[in-house]
Formats: structure tokens, sequence, C-alpha cells
């Protein structure tokens, strides 16, 4: 995704238009993003599993104690 996203910013708008900051912004974004995504993997491994996971569960679990309530809390979607 990140190679698509760096790729979208130098072809289309850089190389063909002739927009050099199109290409330099796609290169720092790509090396960024990639030195972004290689320390979030040696934190934690299975960050991204855990994040997908959290969100499919977010309507399952309130942000709030439901102990002694009567009424059901449903998550709103953003």
């Amino acid at each position: 995704m990140l190679a698509m996203v760096a790729t979208l910013l130098i072809m289309p708008g850089g190389i063909v238009v002739g927009n050099m900051f199109n290409v330099v912004a796609g290169i720092v974004v790509f090396f960024v993003g990639r030195m972004i995504l290689v320390h979030m993997a040696k934190k934690d491994a299975q960050m991204s599993e855990i994040f997908r996971r959290s969100v499919v569960y977010r309507s399952f679990y309130p942000a709030s104690s439901t102990v002694g309530w009567k009424i059901s809390i449903k998550a709103k979607r953003w």
C-alpha cells in the first residue's frame, strides 16, 4: 500500500507532468513510511493484526462500564 501511494505521487503527477515536487514528495513518503513500518514491526510484530481485531470487536465492547446498566450501548461508527 505504501509503495502504491508513493508510485501514485511519482508517476502521474511527477514524471509525466514534469512536477519535480511530486517526485521528491513520493520518494520522501516512501522512505519515511518504510522507516515507520519497520519501527512498528520491531516493536510488535502483530500490531496490525491487533488493530484489525480491535476494529472488528469495537461494537461488542463499549468504552464505558455496563455494570448495573439496563440500557445496551452500541458503538458509533466514525
